[in-house]
């Protein structure tokens, strides 16, 4: 993963989230407009880039495909760090297992 900036806020995106946000931002951009705008203070992060809250929009005005954006990224987000976890805990079993066979073999050969 890597870490870009939106909204002055870290945010933990791959390169296709990534290159969806500047579709969305480039689309809404305007002479008038700043497309990155619309994403402002609609979201909270924690130390690693991931969206941990979304607020509803309330003071500024926003688009539904940039709010659908930011429930997907999150959604996307902690799907990765699950699978991330259940593979080391599925390493963490496969270890134990192996451990656990080399004692039996041993046991065994007694």
């Amino acid at each position: 993963m890597t870490i870009r900036v939106v909204d002055h806020k870290k945010l933990d995106m791959t390169e296709d989230e990534f290159a969806i946000y500047q579709k969305i931002v480039k689309s809404y951009t305007t002479s008038t407009n700043k497309g990155e705008d619309l994403f402002t203070d609609l979201f909270e992060v924690d130390g690693r880039g991931i969206i941990i809250f979304l607020k509803p929009p309330s003071v500024r005005r926003t688009s539904f495909e940039v709010w659908l954006f930011l429930m997907s990224l999150m959604q996307n987000q902690h799907l990765r760090q699950i699978y991330l976890q259940v593979e080391d805990i599925a390493n963490q079993m496969k270890e134990k297992l192996k451990e656990i066979n080399e004692k039996l073999a041993n046991l065994e050969g007694k």
